[in-house]
C-alpha cells in the first residue's frame, strides 16, 4: 500500500476551547513547531493565515530549524469581527471581497513558500433558522466569491472543506454533494477538496465513498485525518478509534484510488497533550495501513464483487486481525 507523508495542523497545538472550557494553553508559533517535531513520523505542518504568518522570515526559519515542509497554507475565514453575516456567501459585498482577498493572500504565501496548497473551511457561510437566508442568493455569492479567489492563480490549488455544522446549525458546504456541485459550478481546474475524515462522519457519510467521488473528479487533493462518533459533533477523535471499520475501508480505498496527497491530522486534545493524540493517530493510520499490507487486496476486490459475501468478506478480514 502506499505510506502517505504525514502533516499536522499546527493550530491543534496552540489553545483549545469548546464552550464551556479551555484544554489546551495559549502557544508560541515556535512552541507549536517544537511540539509538532516530537511528534515523530511527520515530515510536514500546516500553518493558518494570518494567524501564524505575521513574521513570514520567522516561519522559514523555524520550517529550516526544524526538517518541515509547509503541507498547506489555512485561511482562517470564519472570524465574526468581518464575518459574522458569512463571508464568501455574505449580503455584503465588502465582506465577500475581504473573504475573497485573504484567500488570494494565502495563495500567493503559499507559492512563496513552495507548498502550492491553500484549503479553508467556511463554516461561517451557514444558518440557524428557517427563512434566515435568501438560499439561491447565498449559493449564487458563495459560487461567484470561490470562482474569483481560485482565478487568482492556476498554480495553486484551492482545497475547500466541508463540515455539516459548527459553530452554526446548518452549513452551506455541508456534505459531499454539496462540494461536488460546487466545483462543477465553479469550473476551474485548480479548485478540489480537503477530505476531513471527522466531518464525512458527522455529515452521515462512508468516508471510502466520499473520497471515491471526489477522486473520480479529480478532487481529492489533501486530507485531515481524525475520527468521530457520527452524530452530528465535530469531535476530531484519533483516526480509528471509532470507526475502525470504516476507516480500514477508507484506506483500502485511497490506495484504490491512487491518492499520494498528504495525511493530515486534527485530532482536538482535551484529556492528555497533542504530542501524545498526534502520535497515537499516526500510529493508528500506519498499523491499519500495515494490516491492509497483510491482506490479498484482489480477494477484498472478488468478495466485494459477489452479492451476498458480506459475511464471508468480514471472516476473511478478522482472520488477520
Amino acid at each position: 500500500m502506499t505510506h502517505w507523508k504525514f502533516c499536522a495542523n499546527a493550530s491543534f497545538f496552540g489553545v483549545r476551547r469548546d464552550r464551556f472550557n479551555q484544554y489546551q494553553p495559549d502557544r508560541s508559533l515556535e512552541e507549536k513547531f517544537r511540539l509538532v517535531s516530537q511528534v515523530g513520523g511527520l515530515s510536514g505542518i500546516e500553518l493558518k493565515y494570518p494567524k501564524d504568518f505575521q513574521d513570514p522570515s520567522l516561519v522559514k526559519r523555524l520550517l529550516a530549524n526544524y526538517g518541515l515542509a509547509l503541507s498547506a497554507v489555512n485561511v482562517d475565514t470564519k472570524d465574526v469581527t468581518y464575518f459574522r453575516f458569512g463571508s464568501f456567501s455574505s449580503r455584503n459585498a465588502e465582506a465577500r471581497q475581504s473573504a475573497v482577498s485573504l484567500v488570494r493572500e494565502g495563495m500567493d504565501l503559499a507559492a512563496e513558500m513552495g507548498a502550492y496548497l491553500v484549503t479553508t473551511c467556511p463554516t461561517i457561510d451557514a444558518y440557524d433558522y428557517p427563512f434566515q437566508i435568501d438560499y439561491a442568493e447565498a449559493w449564487g455569492h458563495f459560487i461567484e466569491s470561490i470562482r474569483a479567489a481560485a482565478a487568482h492563480r492556476s498554480d495553486v490549488s484551492l482545497l475547500l472543506e466541508y463540515q455539516p455544522n459548527d459553530p452554526h446549525a446548518k452549513t452551506l458546504l455541508g456534505n459531499v454533494g454539496k462540494l461536488l456541485f460546487l466545483c462543477v459550478e465553479v469550473g476551474l481546474p485548480n479548485l478540489g477538496a480537503n477530505l476531513d475524515v471527522g466531518h464525512a462522519f458527522a455529515a452521515g457519510e462512508a468516508p471510502a465513498e466520499s473520497a471515491a467521488l471526489l477522486a473520480s473528479k479529480g478532487l481529492l487533493r489533501y486530507m485531515h485525518s481524525n475520527d468521530n462518533t457520527g452524530e452530528g459533533g465535530d469531535w476530531d477523535m484519533i483516526s480509528g478509534s471509532v470507526h475502525f471499520w470504516h476507516w480500514l475501508e477508507l484506506l483500502y480505498t485511497l490506495e484504490r484510488v491512487g491518492y499520494e496527497g498528504w495525511m493530515g491530522a486534527d485530532v482536538t486534545c482535551k484529556h492528555f497533550g497533542p504530542v501524545e493524540a498526534f502520535r497515537a493517530n499516526t500510529l493508528m493510520i500506519k498499523r491499519m495501513t500495515g494490516l491492509l499490507d497483510r491482506i490479498n487486496p484482489e480477494r477484498i476486490n472478488e468478495l466485494i464483487r459477489q452479492e451476498g459475501k458480506t459475511a464471508e468478506l468480514y471472516e476473511y478480514l478478522s482472520s488477520f486481525l
